[in-house]
């Protein structure tokens, strides 16, 4: 039996997105040794873009989860969706055919035991959650997890200090009056909402460069 969980946070390349899946991986009908899991990753921003996926899960990356319907599990499907936004493999679009995405060794060091997806700087850590607290506070001023271990993952799995690191950029941005904190929970404040429209121009750079990868591909 399937339900559905969602998520709700950003890429590193800045583009926020409303990930919907049909949870958890179940076997391929197909037959195969793939597992799958359907879904729909929606750019956040409002408007009626999105990509209707199929996470195919591979036995080897089975192998090392704990169960289909673990957190791990939930962090990985997400975190590859994301990759697979920044990496242009997904189009966004007004109507989608399900597009396929691998969930295979290509993000899982077998030497070092750990998903792998990005490897981010001090300086896109601290982008990232100023973009994530706009995106997903905003003018309401929700408050949004910053601690969060699904994007501790997704931006360096190998860095067991990554929801520290988390935490500091959250706080040096307060420092600066663009975050309000209260424990590990951030809100936005004036000062981020009033540099609203650079985090809307690089949402739409980072769009148009996948819809110009896309649109070269079917030239």
């Amino acid at each position: 039996m399937t339900t559905q969980k969602v998520f709700d946070g950003v890429t590193l390349s800045g583009l926020p997105v409303h990930i919907e899946l049909q949870w958890p991986f179940h076997r391929s009908e197909g037959g195969s040794d793939w597992y799958v899991m359907h879904g729909t990753v929606r750019l956040a921003d409002g408007g009626p873009l999105y990509a209707d996926i199929a996470l195919n899960l591979a036995q080897t990356i089975k192998e090392v989860l704990p169960a289909l319907d673990s957190d791990l599990a939930f962090w990985v499907a997400i975190n590859t969706a994301r990759k697979a936004v920044d990496d242009k493999q997904l189009e966004l679009l007004k109507s989608s055919k399900r597009q396929p995405v691998p969930v295979s060794s290509r993000s899982y060091s077998i030497r070092d035991k750990h998903f792998r997806f990005w490897n981010a700087t001090p300086q896109q850590v601290e982008e990232f959650i100023a973009r994530k607290v706009f995106w997903l506070s905003g003018s309401t001023r929700e408050p949004v997890m910053i601690s969060d271990p699904c994007d501790a993952q997704y931006l360096g799995a190998a860095d067991p200090n990554m929801v520290d690191k988390l935490i500091a950029a959250a706080r040096e941005l307060a420092t600066r009056g663009m975050v309000e904190l209260a424990g590990d929970h951030g809100r936005a404040t004036a000062g981020l909402l009033a540099q609203g429209q650079a985090f809307i121009t690089a949402k739409d750079h980072a769009l148009g460069e996948l819809h110009a990868k896309h649109a070269y591909e079917r030239a």
